[in-house]
C-alpha cells in the first residue's frame, strides 16, 4: 500500500477537491470532503483504470473509465505504481509477486503429484500384469484355491455333473502344467468363468442353453486357454492393480491372497481385454480343430446364448469387448475346411450330462 495526495475530479463540470489517495495492490482508496464538509470515500477498482503521466506538468493522471473521474497526484511514482500492479494482476497466478518462492514451490509439488498420479494409476496395473508373468504354476494353483474357498458359503455344486464334465475334459487330452478341476455350481446363472491355478467354474444354466458336445468342447477349451495362457492370472492383477502390486512389491505373496480372497464376488464377472478374448477363442478353436471336433460347437454356442441371454446377463465370453458377430466371423474364417470326426465318447458323456 502507498499513500499519497492528489486532486480529486468527480466530473469534467466538477471543480477538483483536495483528496488522500492510498493504492493498495488490486484497487485505490479516495478520501474528500465536499463542499459542506461532509467526508466521502470511493474506491476504483484496479482493473478499471488508466493511468499515465502529464508531461507537461510532471503529474500522474489516474481515471476511472467507467465513470470519468479523475485523480492528479504530484510526480510519476502513482501512474507507474497503478501500471506495475495492472501488470501483475494479469499475470498467471504461479508468476505473481505474491505467490513468491512458495507459491512456485507449491505449484512444482503440485505438478509432480499429479505427475505421480498419473504414472500409478496408468503403470501399476500395467505393471501387476507383466509381474502375473513370474509367478509360479503352483502359487497360481494356491490363490485361485483360496478364491474358490471363499466363494463356497451359498454355492450348491452339482456333483454329478462336475464329475462328467471333468470326464469330458479329460477326454480332450489336452497339455499344460495346470491341474484343470471344474466345478458344475447349480444355479440358474447362464455364465463361466476362470480362476488362476486351474480352476473352472461352469453354471448348471449354460450347460442346458448347450445343444451338441462341441459347443461343450468349445467352452471348455476357451476358458482352458485363459488358465493355460495366465489370462485369469492377469486380468485379475490388473484389476485389483495397486493393492496387488504393492503386495508384489513388498514380496508378500499371503498379503495378495489376501487381496484376492476380499474381491473373490467381483472375480465372478471378471472380463478380459479384446486382444486375451480373442486369443481364447482362437487358441480354444485349434485344440477342438487339432481333436477334429466340429468348430460349429463355438458358433453354435454364441449364437444361442446371445438369443437366449439378456446382453446384462451374458457370460464373461459372450459379454466382452468383441462384437459377437465379429467373433463367429473370424472363427468361421479361421475353421475353413477343417477336418471333423464324430466323437462318440465325447457325445455319449453329453447326452449323460443333458440328462442329469
Amino acid at each position: 500500500m502507498r499513500n499519497y495526495f492528489g486532486n480529486y475530479t468527480a466530473s469534467r463540470q466538477s471543480e477538483p477537491i483536495t483528496a488522500s489517495v492510498l493504492i493498495f495492490d488490486r484497487s485505490i482508496s479516495i478520501g474528500y470532503q465536499d463542499e459542506s464538509g461532509a467526508n466521502h470515500t470511493a474506491r476504483w477498482e484496479m482493473n478499471q483504470l488508466s493511468a499515465s503521466v502529464v508531461f507537461s506538468d510532471g503529474e500522474s493522471l489516474i481515471r476511472n473509465i467507467g465513470t470519468g473521474e479523475e485523480l492528479r497526484i504530484a510526480g510519476k511514482e502513482a501512474a507507474t505504481l497503478v501500471k506495475e500492479m495492472q501488470e501483475e494482476m494479469a499475470k498467471p497466478w504461479y508468476r505473481k509477486k505474491s505467490a513468491g518462492y512458495k507459491g512456485r514451490l507449491a505449484l512444482f509439488f503440485g505438478g509432480l503429484m499429479l505427475v505421480l498420479a498419473l504414472l500409478y494409476f496408468l503403470f501399476v496395473p500395467i505393471l501387476s500384469e507383466k509381474i502375473a508373468d513370474t509367478v509360479e504354476p503352483e502359487t497360481e494353483r494356491q490363490l485361485g484355491d483360496a478364491v474358490w474357498e471363499a466363494m463356497q458359503p451359498g454355492i450348491t455344486e452339482d456333483t454329478g455333473a462336475s464329475r462328467l464334465v471333468n470326464e469330458f475334459f479329460g477326454i480332450l487330452n489336452v497339455e499344460t502344467e495346470y491341474r484343470i478341476r471344474i466345478t458344475v455350481v447349480n444355479e440358474n446363472v447362464v455364465n463361466a468363468f476362470a480362476l488362476p491355478g486351474g480352476r473352472i467354474v461352469v453354471y448348471s444354466a449354460l450347460l442346458d442353453k448347450m445343444q451338441s458336445y462341441p459347443e461343450l468342447a468349445a467352452l471348455l477349451s476357451h476358458e482352458f486357454t485363459h488358465v493355460n495362457n495366465r489370462h485369469a492370472t492377469k486380468s485379475i492383477f490388473r484389476r485389483l492393480g495397486s493393492k496387488v502390486f504393492i503386495s508384489l512389491l513388498f514380496g508378500k505373496m499371503g498379503s495378495v491372497t489376501s487381496v484376492l480372497v476380499n474381491h473373490a464376488d467381483d472375480l465372478k464377472s471378471l472380463t478380459y481385454s479384446r486382444s486375451l478374448e480373442k486369443e481364447a477363442d482362437l487358441d480354444g478353436l485349434a485344440i477342438l480343430t487339432n481333436r477334429k471336433i466340429d468348430p460349429q460347437g463355438f458358433t453354435d454356442l454364441f449364437r444361442h446364448l446371445k438369443t437366449a441371454a439378456p446382453e446384462s446377463t451374458l457370460p464373461e465370453f459372450l459379454a466382452s469387448h468383441p462384437d459377437i458377430d465379429k467373433r463367429i466371423g473370424y472363427i468361421k474364417e479361421m475353421s475353413k475346411q477343417a477336418p471333423v470326426e464324430s466323437h462318440a465318447e465325447l457325445k455319449a458323456i453329453f447326452e449323460q450330462l443333458k440328462k442329469q
